[in-house]
């Protein structure tokens, strides 16, 4: 199926925009590779490669390069796993990663341990500039269909009382955010979920449906396969991911690992991310050179799945739009 007129203009705006940056702007670090559910829409139930926790001193190396080198870089301590599985120790790596210099601190979670006692007293202590909810349906039917494993009437209530402690305390951040991704099972029940949560307080994100590099079972019907358009990948191109056992991989939906540029527990993020990442795989995407990219990214249609939409007040405040919705609106 090929792209309309009016979306291909679209795509080429947002190539236009893009930039080569010395250092990635956006961080995606896996501080673990476990999750607590099986969810409809992503492949983490049939990833191969171990599921662990980062070790706290590449935790440690990682933040302070970024500290030293972009401070303001978006740093999210979240892949494919569910970092508040970490307990303790996941408040104690971002006080840390803010107390040496990093300012832009992004989590999101599925929000099945946010019931548990003091989690949202931590998460609202934290320095975190967003916290993003998962949660993909509004009736309970919908939900526990696609976040499989999650009760949808507990998460709900947990996330209620999160914005109503956020508010009760006036604080500004962590913003909140309640994130859908759209896809066949809940369609029809976007408008329900967004006047639900911004009647409560909370910021509503919903973008698109991924494939995860379309190398698992997972599709997106509403993406495009054209061979004869493609413009360079924007996750590519401002995102660099890191998997828990310091593996620096093509992109944010790399999830197992098919493109590894090296790793930081030896090098630095810079050199790989202007050394090998950069030559085999952003100057590819750059140039259109599409049969040069590594086969992870020659079948992946994620490109085309860039930016977010948002309902909510919070857009004027620092650190509360990702850096893909600023390459959005320069489009």
């Amino acid at each position: 199926m090929s792209f309309s007129r009016d979306y291909r203009r679209w795509l080429q705006r947002v190539e236009e925009g893009l930039e080569d940056h010395p250092f990635p702007p956006q961080l995606v670090v896996e501080t673990t590779s476990r999750c607590n559910m099986k969810c409809l829409h992503c492949s983490h139930k049939e990833m191969r490669r171990p599921r662990a926790d980062m070790e706290r001193w590449l935790w440690d190396k990682i933040v302070e390069e970024v500290a030293a080198e972009m401070p303001h870089c978006e740093i999210w301590p979240t892949f494919y796993g569910e970092a508040l599985l970490l307990g303790r120790r996941l408040w104690e790596m971002l006080d840390h990663a803010a107390r040496v210099g990093c300012t832009n601190l992004v989590l999101n979670s599925n929000g099945i341990m946010l019931a548990r006692p003091g989690m949202i007293e931590a998460v609202l202590d934290s320095p975190l500039r967003r916290f993003i909810l998962s949660l993909d349906g509004f009736s309970k039917e919908t939900f526990e269909r696609i976040r499989v494993g999650g009760n949808r009437d507990k998460i709900f209530a947990a996330v209620e009382r999160l914005l109503e402690e956020r508010a009760r305390r006036g604080q500004e951040y962590p913003v909140i955010q309640c994130q859908y991704s759209v896809m066949e099972e809940n369609r029809h029940e976007v408008e329900q979920f967004t006047a639900y949560w911004r009647e409560r307080g909370a910021e509503v994100k919903t973008r698109r449906k991924l494939t995860w590099t379309s190398t698992g079972s997972i599709t997106a019907s509403w993406m495009r396969r054209d061979p004869d358009f493609r413009i360079t990948c924007p996750w590519g191109n401002n995102a660099a991911a890191i998997l828990q056992d310091g593996s620096l991989v093509a992109c944010a939906v790399d999830y197992e690992g098919r493109f590894r540029a090296g790793s930081v527990a030896r090098d630095t993020i810079r050199d790989l991310w202007q050394g090998p990442h950069r030559r085999r795989l952003r100057l590819p995407h750059r140039e259109h050179r599409w049969q040069d990219l590594p086969a992870v990214c020659r079948g992946c249609p994620d490109w085309q799945a860039v930016g977010a939409d948002y309902i909510g007040p919070e857009g004027h405040k620092l650190g509360a739009r990702p850096f893909w919705h600023q390459e959005k609106a320069r489009a």
